[in-house]
């Protein structure tokens, strides 16, 4: 008996503890929402007083008319002809109701999946909005939601004798000598209650039609003397329910023509939002220029290098694609546990779409990095045919972080959400660029959009293109023991004279054009400690060694670049945990193990990386000019900075996530004097970049795609210097391949080398570069460098490409002069056609 006593009362403990835990974890970070200052509403009329059916803007090249019954819009491109449409269209059939949504509101809820509120349903249904309309500008601002009608449960259902009479009657009786109308209504109310005189109270109806409870409502809280206090105080005597709170919002969205289109601008500064009901997130035109059943086109996606979906590929049963511009938050989920999905990024924020050969593109130009992409179908069908198949993609806009604790029992679990104190602050803006032809194609997309970068950003062409690039691997930690007591030493990979030996490897193949990363060649190697200090290890390269090495490399023209870990670091040394390592909604330190490929659970028993916040990598920063400096080198390398974004959702000291690439920008300005070379960056970062290494060369083959695409690498064509991922480390593919896709992309070869043999690592966690040793590679190297040159693409811009297969394994490559390149991935051959 004692024995389950004890049993019971550990898990009375257990469970005890686990509630409490929850309750802190949910209370202690409870949102309090801090209202925007009111937003400036002179000049907004109200549909209700607007006299004209349509509005109209227009330019030179555009024209854009507003339904004022239901704000829908159409775009017309004078140049083409076509028209485009706010939401989808059918001859003869209804667009189903979720298609014809212009926008999208979803709210915040602590035990539940955020809820969506229709914009369409609780704000134009009911004509509550307004327009303003200035500077060829249309705006329109929603009211979304609230009471539109008073109901039963406004009302109150029971009141002692003593207040219907003094509070409701008397005075009532009392204006009804002088008004007629509330003399007659005063005998309607009076029938609406009933006195039950052994309880000494009046008991409300059941009113059925809105006109009485308005009568009744009217009567009781603008006539009498009876009051919302009298009603909340009666309902909590008599246990009667009173009318909940409904969530109301409001926000504006301007329409602006342009010469390339038109921009659409949705007003941080006019969101009303309350504590109790937060947004989430709002869609902003999820079917702007949607096709329908019988419409040709097709969709694409910056995602790694690039995704096609066909709009009549009949994969309208498939799941959505979804992906958040710039990638995951580091911060935010349970990566640190489990291996999330490997798929590539969305580097971009833009995407493209076609219909019936017309095109477009839309390019995020603010608030990208609170956005989320999603594109898919929406369809209906009668007897299994379908009715209407709507290719959809549109962005969704987020104003706030959230995270989840699963509350696990013995019997089920329960998601307990989480969110930001803090809102993000910046306007969305999108801007939708027409494409000036009739059969347009993903090439057109590509121009259009590198010629919206080139014109914001500035950029110039390339004069030169760099032909190899070759990472060279420094040092790693290796686990020893001495008497029996474990302890770690840093052991060279590549030492400051395996960097000489493998220089003079590539000249010696006759190879005079390439460039060298030193990856790892401090901070115990390539797995390093955090940058806030350099460290060197003389197994490795001393200082001196290494401010040698750099000038004999400057004597030779050979760039040298030394690499730096910005974003991790690998174990706790020299770290303040509390003070520099980000954190989640939890307040807990945000860190990654290496994954286990059997279980793809996190493996602790491999070295942690922290992920620093903000203010740590500037440190890091501080640290590396200073490292550069004294050791006169301007050639720098980040391996992760710009690459993944990591919030800081510590309560007292929240960081979004536009806040912190706003944070890495102003960072980035530090090395303005510096060449850079960054490793796979989003667009924020790789506009700073001189050289870019590690760019993703294939798409996420998500269930709706039809195949990918090199989106990317052809933007970037012709304005800067490039990179695939390391033939030798993205084994995967074969060399083969790797060089074919460099043909195809105007990509530059990269491998990754050391100069040790590398049969030492195969017991460690560092078995992953087995394949590096450079002295296998020497051939391949020579080939592929040699079969390169012989093309002579390496200074000719691409100025078409095609896909001439179904699978997108074909595809054609024409570069200036008309040199017209055909590659077959299945074969892994190329045939130069012209």
């Amino acid at each position: 008996m004692k024995i389950k006593i004890i049993k019971y009362s550990i898990v009375f403990l257990l469970i005890a503890s686990i509630v409490i835990f929850v309750t802190v974890q949910v209370l202690g970070h409870k949102t309090v929402y801090i209202e925007r200052a009111p937003y400036d509403k002179t000049g907004f009329i109200a549909k209700e007083d607007y006299n004209e059916e349509f509005i109209e803007i227009e330019n030179s090249k555009y024209a854009l008319t507003l339904n004022t019954t239901d704000t829908n819009f159409t775009l017309l491109d004078k140049t083409t002809g076509e028209e485009w449409s706010s939401t989808p269209q059918h001859d003869t059939l209804l667009v189903p109701a979720d298609a014809r949504e212009l926008f999208l509101i979803f709210y915040e809820r602590k035990v539940e999946a955020s809820k969506r509120v229709s914009v369409n349903i609780e704000s134009i249904q009911y004509g509550n909005f307004d327009f303003r309309v200035k500077d060829n500008t249309i705006e329109v601002l929603y009211r979304v939601g609230g009471k539109h009608n008073i109901t039963l449960t406004d009302l109150p259902r029971q009141i002692s004798n003593e207040k219907f009479q003094t509070l409701i009657i008397e005075p009532l009786e009392e204006k009804a000598k002088d008004n007629s109308t509330i003399r007659r209504q005063l005998s309607f109310l009076k029938a609406q209650f009933n006195y039950v005189q052994s309880e000494d109270r009046h008991y409300l109806k059941t009113l059925t039609s809105q006109d009485s409870i308005d009568i009744v409502y009217n009567l009781i809280f603008n006539e009498s003397l009876y009051t919302y206090e009298d009603y909340l105080e009666d309902a909590l005597t008599y246990g009667v329910d009173v009318s909940t709170e409904i969530p109301y919002f409001e926000f504006s969205v301007i329409y602006e023509l342009n010469d390339v289109g038109f921009n659409v601008k949705l007003v941080n500064d006019s969101i009303i939002e309350s504590e109790k009901f937060p947004i989430a997130y709002i869609d902003v035109l999820p079917f702007f220029g949607a096709g329908n059943i019988d419409d040709e086109g097709f969709t694409v996606v910056p995602d790694g290098s690039g995704i096609y979906i066909d709009h009549n590929n009949l994969k309208y049963n498939t799941v959505g694609y979804e992906k958040r511009i710039y990638g995951n938050d580091l911060s935010v989920g349970i990566a640190h546990e489990i291996r999330p999905a490997i798929s590539e990024k969305l580097s971009f924020p833009m995407y493209g779409y076609n219909k019936n050969g017309y095109g477009f593109i839309n390019v995020i130009l603010e608030g990208d990095t609170m956005s989320t992409l999603r594109a898919g179908f929406l369809t209906e069908s009668n007897s299994n045919v379908y009715t209407h198949k709507i290719p959809y993609a549109h962005y969704r806009f987020a104003l706030r972080e959230r995270d989840a604790f699963i509350f696990q029992s013995s019997t089920n679990q329960q998601r307990v959400t989480s969110w930001t104190v803090p809102y993000n602050t910046e306007d969305f803006v999108m801007s939708y660029q027409f494409i000036k032809k009739s059969d347009s194609t993903y090439f057109d997309m590509v121009k259009q959009y590198q010629a919206h970068l080139v014109e914001t950003y500035l950029l110039e062409k390339i004069t030169q293109r760099e032909r190899l690039h070759l990472t060279l691997l420094g040092g790693y930690v290796e686990k020893n023991y001495f008497l029996g007591f474990p302890y770690q030493s840093v052991e060279s990979l590549t030492s400051v004279d395996g960097v000489r030996n493998i220089r003079d490897s590539i000249q010696n193949l006759g190879i005079d054009q390439f460039s060298i990363t030193y990856q790892g060649f401090s901070n115990q190697g390539i797995k390093s400690t955090t940058y806030k200090k350099t460290n060197y290890n003389g197994n490795i390269g001393t200082k001196r060694q290494i401010e040698k090495l750099i000038k004999e490399f400057k004597a030779d023209d050979i760039d040298l670049f030394l690499e730096f870990a910005t974003l991790y670091a690998h174990t706790d040394k020299n770290l303040n945990i509390d003070k520099d390592i980000t954190q989640n909604i939890f307040h807990k330190p945000v860190y990654r193990y290496p994954y286990s490929p059997a279980t793809l659970l996190a493996d602790k028993s491999k070295t942690i990386s922290y992920i620093h916040n903000t203010s740590a990598t500037n440190k890091v920063m501080t640290n590396i000019l200073k490292t550069t400096n004294m050791l006169d080198t301007k050639l720098i390398t980040f391996t992760d900075f710009g690459t993944q974004i990591a919030s800081n959702l510590n309560k007292k000291h929240t960081q979004l996530r536009n806040e912190v690439v706003k944070a890495q920008q102003a960072m980035l300005d530090r090395f303005e004097d510096q060449t850079l070379q960054l490793r796979n960056p989003n667009l924020y970062a790789l506009v700073y970049a001189d050289q870019i290494l590690d760019l993703d060369m294939v798409g996420t083959i998500h269930s709706i795609v039809d195949y990918d695409i090199p989106f990317v690498p052809l933007v970037l064509n012709g304005y800067f210097n490039y990179a695939g991922p390391s033939i030798n480390i993205e084994d995967s593919k074969s060399v083969n391949w790797h060089m074919l896709k460099a043909i195809e992309t105007g990509s530059n070869i990269q491998f990754t080398f050391t100069n040790d043999q590398t049969t030492k690592l195969i017991k460690t966690e560092y078995n992953y570069l087995i394949s590096t040793y450079y002295d296998f590679w020497l051939n391949d190297v020579k080939r592929v460098y040699d079969t390169m040159v012989g093309l002579d693409i390496f200074d000719r811009e691409i100025i078409d490409h095609r896909i001439l297969n179904p699978q997108g394994s074909l595809v054609e490559v024409t570069y200036e002069g008309n040199l017209k390149i055909q590659i077959n991935y299945e074969l892994e051959s190329y045939m130069v056609i012209s």
